[in-house]
């Protein structure tokens, strides 16, 4: 009678292991199982269109990690996604729908804030990135209305009155909306004034993007010293006033020119 033919144990066609699993095998597969359903549970609380905006935002936040100017505009879209995303969640979504996106809670609230603060990829990359942004948004408060805020060079001291000193104020008649200017020199020497020609809005919403921040735009646009450079400081709101009105004429802010 021949022995019994001896088999080498097959192996497992989905792992390359041989059919002897050991019981660490067997708890990790279960673990695997777990964290399966628990995702189809995070799926299950989301409806279609919120779950295809987490895939979008953990793409968007996934790409911020690449080149700094890049990785700036992604970071603001997956911010503002993240703006549109909460505000369609239900009750019980929010942390959810952040787990499906794999951002942490607290990146989000960040790139949230930096979403709203109406700074476009430029500013914050001159600024030296979303940290160095939040940083000057923490620091940037308009004034109250009997206040101007100044920005100064912290070269030159915290003064409010001088060259390369830029303003912002409340619009006396239209509460809510500023003014802003300041003193610059030209190429030839001469000082001139750079000014608002009626009063702005802090912000302004544009439909399916970002929100600008009117006021920081403007003074980036003309202003001499990087935003990097700014410091702030509050004084009386005449002060602004008084300062420019030597310099004012039919093309900058009424205000001024009332005075």
């Amino acid at each position: 009678m021949q022995p019994p033919e001896k088999r080498e144990p097959v192996a497992d066609q989905a792992t390359g292991s041989s059919g002897d699993y050991s019981s660490s095998s067997v708890h990790e597969n279960n673990g695997n199982l777990t964290d399966f359903q628990q995702k189809l549970n995070t799926i299950e609380l989301l409806s279609n269109s919120l779950a295809d905006l987490a895939e979008q935002v953990r793409q968007a936040a996934s790409e911020s990690d690449t080149a700094e100017r890049t990785s700036v505009s992604r970071a603001l879209d997956a911010g503002q996604m993240l703006v549109e995303a909460k505000a369609s969640c239900e009750h019980g979504q929010w942390l959810p729908f952040l787990d499906r996106a794999g951002i942490h809670e607290r990146r989000a609230r960040r790139l949230m804030q930096i979403a709203r603060s109406g700074l476009n990829s430029d500013i914050v990359s001159d600024l030296g990135g979303i940290g160095a942004a939040l940083a000057f948004t923490s620091k940037w408060q308009l004034p109250s209305f009997d206040q101007a805020l100044f920005i100064y060079d912290p070269e030159d001291g915290e003064t409010p009155v001088g060259r390369g000193v830029g303003y912002v104020w409340e619009d006396h008649q239209h509460r809510g909306f500023y003014h802003a200017g300041m003193i610059v020199t030209d190429h030839d020497g001469e000082e001139e004034c750079i000014a608002s020609r009626r009063p702005m809005l802090p912000f302004v919403d544009v439909e399916g993007d970002r929100p600008i921040n009117i006021i920081v735009h403007f003074l980036t646009r003309r202003f001499t010293l990087p935003i990097a450079d700014w410091r702030f400081g509050s004084v009386d709101r005449q002060i602004p006033i008084i300062v420019l009105a030597p310099f004012i004429n039919g093309n900058t802010f009424r205000e001024g020119a009332a005075a």
